[in-house]
């Protein structure tokens, strides 16, 4: 009997059968190789950034969650061209020297962490860890403020 065929109490046999109904669709980008802790880490983490403000930072690990859900009607613009037809969420959680976890949903914080992984590879934070400091900027023609990081 295949993992997916019905029986005939009407119970679907094996795991096959479960399948995600959502119309999210989540990637995962990560230097983290050990399976246990990316499970782990997508239902616990120890730290949220946002209450680690002026807080030193030893980064040697790194996940991005990317959730991706298409809009009911997608966002056009005066000329009628498509400008957004999907509600995207990034989750970035970092792991520290000493194992412990840190999370933040800040797409600004995400942006630019993701710009000093193109800048300079990930190799220092896998061999040393790379020291931020938890950090607030200004945002563009807005008087908010975005989660950040710089360099220590």
């Amino acid at each position: 009997m295949e993992n997916n065929e019905v029986k005939e109490t009407g119970l679907i046999t094996g795991l096959g059968g479960l399948v995600n109904n959502s119309k999210t669709r989540k990637t995962i980008e990560t230097n983290i190789t050990d399976e246990k802790q990316i499970f782990n880490l997508e239902n616990t983490v120890d730290f949220r950034i946002n209450d680690c403000k002026g807080e030193k930072i030893r980064v040697k690990r790194v996940m991005f969650k990317t959730y991706e859900t298409p809009l009911d009607e997608p966002v056009v613009d005066s000329n009628g061209e498509v400008i957004k037809e999907f509600d995207r969420k990034i989750v970035t959680i970092l792991i520290d020297d000493e194992g412990k976890s840190y999370v933040t949903a800040s797409k600004t914080f995400a942006f630019d962490l993701r710009k000093y992984i193109a800048t300079f590879g990930d190799e220092k934070m896998l061999v040393e860890g790379v020291e931020i400091e938890i950090c607030e900027k200004p945002v563009a023609n807005s008087s908010n403020k975005a989660l950040s990081f710089k360099l220590v």
